[in-house]
């Protein structure tokens, strides 16, 4: 096959391209006739630069392309979802979206039990707003929101180290444990939250602290 005739089909492809509305397919046709160009100047040892500027195209093609799928199905965040970013400042935009994709926002109708002291946790909490009940050896404390519930277990392996019960009406955000675990692989998403885990010790650090002088 004639460079020639390659070319041109390549060029053909391109022409094809600007006629078409729907950008991914759009791009998808570009990145077609780049591929095409790149064959064609392959045919011919004198054009480099063109090979090299042919390659560019394809590469940018298939980029926006990627780009525009990932814009796509990028679920909007929800107004809730928002105000409780701004309290998770850990996370970058992406990171945290990610984080929300595989959450579970609750209201609380009545009291439940998120823990059982001794048990396996399969569900990671944050107490968005309310409180619970924290019991561990006979003894009981009251927290309020802002605050992770069985992260220890997360983190350590082992079963929840308390029984905790959410009061009425508040409201929660539940990760599964085993999915959260998957997201956590990304080294980005991993450091934010080990620093949110930092934030979250240090709050119940004082709040002991405080409890203990009052």
């Amino acid at each position: 096959m004639s460079q020639f005739f390659v070319l041109n089909i390549a060029a053909a492809a391109f022409f094809i391209g600007f006629f078409i509305s729907d950008v991914i397919l759009s791009r998808a046709v570009f990145a077609v006739g780049a591929a095409v160009f790149v064959y064609g100047f392959t045919l011919n040892e004198g054009n480099f630069l063109a090979l090299v500027w042919a390659m560019i195209f394809l590469l940018t093609n298939l980029g926006v392309i990627w780009l525009t799928l990932q814009r796509r199905h990028a679920v909007p965040l929800s107004d809730e979802a928002k105000a409780l970013a701004k309290e998770m400042p850990q996370f970058s935009k992406k990171d945290f979206a990610r984080l929300m994709q595989i959450c579970d926002w609750q209201t609380l109708n009545a009291e439940q039990k998120l823990t059982e002291q001794g048990a396996p946790v399969e569900t990671l909490y944050y107490i968005v707003t309310g409180g619970a009940t924290v019991a561990k050896n006979d003894k009981s404390i009251e927290v309020g929101a802002d605050l992770l519930i069985g992260e220890i277990s997360l983190t350590q392996k082992v079963p929840a180290t308390a029984t905790v019960h959410a009061h009425k009406g508040s409201v929660l955000v539940a990760w599964p444990v085993k999915k959260l675990n998957k997201l956590l692989k990304r080294k980005s998403l991993k450091a934010g939250f080990d620093a949110l885990l930092s934030h979250d010790l240090a709050e119940k650090l004082a709040a002991d602290e405080f409890r203990e002088q009052d």
